[in-house]
């Protein structure tokens, strides 16, 4: 299996769309809040990428992070974790080509860590048993 050219992860948050996109090997990852880029740095080969960014509101912006991990196994997608307000939300991993496409599923309500972790060893489990 060989390595993708580039990831792409999205979530909407709070009327705003926010996007992250992660090059190839140790190309660079970017940052984009409503299709602007907003942070940028090159992507760590052993290690978390980390992005910080803002989402503009009424008031005063609220700063949020965004933590893409690497991948479990050669080939696999990596976890993408956006932080805002001391709520943690995954973010889906979107192909960019129609080959790369599946089933994509709704974004989870933020959890805490123990949570996420009961909620991936139900779902694995489940295909592993089955």
């Amino acid at each position: 299996m060989h390595a993708r050219a580039h990831q792409r992860f999205h979530l909407d948050q709070d009327g705003h769309s926010i996007t992250v996109v992660r090059g190839p090997g140790r190309g660079r990852t970017e940052l984009l809040v409503d299709g602007k880029v907003v942070s940028s740095t090159r992507t760590e080969r052993r290690a978390a990428t980390e992005l910080r960014g803002e989402l503009p509101g009424g008031g005063a912006p609220r700063p949020f992070t965004v933590r893409v991990g690497r991948p479990d196994i050669p080939g696999g997608e990596p976890l993408c974790v956006m932080e805002i307000g001391g709520a943690r939300y995954l973010m889906p991993f979107l192909p960019l080509t129609r080959s790369e496409q599946w089933p994509a599923e709704p974004t989870p309500s933020p959890r805490t860590p123990a949570e996420l972790l009961a909620r991936w060893r139900a779902r694995h489990g489940r295909h592993r048993a089955g």
